[in-house]
């Protein structure tokens, strides 16, 4: 069995996050997914940024929502990591379907605020739709209401339940209300009996994020379906596994 190698916010540990050259790292090292966040800004863009408010990876301050994706495009998205990106700058999640469009399928985690949830959904869906990309992409959130707002507007979406506690019940119960493909567990959540049960369900399990190469060959050995890492070269292994 092939495990999804899994680029989180493109090579995070090498570039600055979620921006292009992230993204082209990512796919010249060969990954089969790339993991990305997505907010909606005040415009009806779907940018693609994790913080929802400025000031960390995106020069400013504010809440992003407030932003249009040309104000937030406008701003440096890459001094923070190191001086040589200071001209990087976010995408858009449009831009980002066409840098990987027949290189690596997605998995899009909605970042957006409540009161965003539901024009999220309808935007992304819309985005992916017409790029053809629904069916080969994972939607993934820690927010129920966000993927009852994607599974409302698509059916067929492939959606990911995200968890990080050890109320383990709570996320079957969640995966199973929403006809989830798969649940991404923090690594350390991980064991056989949590891999067994997900296989008695018909669920993948996709790991969140690893980056030691000795958990990453414990959880390969364990039977993961994809893992999720800021540094995907180190994920290079697992096709032959």
């Amino acid at each position: 069995m092939s495990i999804l190698r899994i680029a989180h916010r493109g090579a995070a540990g090498s570039r600055p996050e979620l921006t292009r050259p992230a993204f082209a790292h990512a796919l010249d090292l060969g990954v089969d997914m790339i993991e990305l966040d997505v907010q909606l800004t005040a415009d009806g863009e779907l940018v693609v940024l994790h913080d929802r408010e400025l000031g960390r990876t995106l020069a400013g301050s504010g809440p992003v929502r407030h932003r249009t994706l040309a104000e937030l495009q406008a701003l440096d998205a890459g001094s923070w990591f190191a001086p040589q990106w200071s001209d990087a700058r976010v995408p858009s999640l449009d831009e980002v379907l066409e840098q990987t469009a027949g290189r690596a399928e997605l998995n899009v985690e909605i970042k957006s605020p409540a009161p965003d949830w539901a024009a999220t959904a309808a935007a992304l869906v819309d985005l992916l739709e017409r790029h053809g990309r629904l069916d080969a992409t994972i939607i993934s959130s820690f927010e129920r209401g966000a993927l009852d707002a994607v599974r409302a507007h698509a059916p067929a979406a492939r959606l990911g339940v995200l968890w990080h506690t050890a109320d383990l019940d709570r996320m079957w119960q969640a995966a199973a209300a929403l006809a989830a493909v798969a649940v991404h567990p923090l690594w350390g959540l991980v064991d056989a009996a949590f891999v067994a049960a997900a296989r008695a369900q018909g669920r993948r399990v996709i790991v969140w994020t690893v980056n030691d190469p000795d958990a990453i060959a414990a959880l390969a050995a364990l039977g993961v379906d994809g893992i999720i890492s800021d540094f995907p070269e180190r994920l290079a292994g697992l096709r032959a596994s």
